[in-house]
């Protein structure tokens, strides 16, 4: 899980604020790791991973999650709609 954490410099292309995005950012990689089912396998949970950087790394939301809820909210719409 570690590869798929991020520090402030790989989100300064996109975000002002590149430390809170990379907090979020990170909050919502352990929530995916954290709701996914317990049997999955290996390879799938790595593709739900790039998915949040290609869905979520260069939005503009992802510097203004409110709290942990909201990132919550977000992973599990994440995954709802990856079903």
């Amino acid at each position: 899980m570690h590869h798929y954490l991020v520090g402030a410099e790989d989100l300064a292309d996109w975000h002002e604020n590149s430390e809170i995005a990379a907090d979020n950012y990170n909050q919502v990689i352990h929530t995916v790791y954290q709701l996914a089912d317990d049997d999955i396998e290996t390879e799938q949970l790595e593709g739900l991973l790039d998915q949040v950087w290609d869905a979520l790394a260069a939005d503009e939301y992802l510097s203004e999650f409110e709290d942990e809820s909201e990132i919550m909210v977000w992973v599990e719409t994440f995954l709802q709609a990856q079903k």
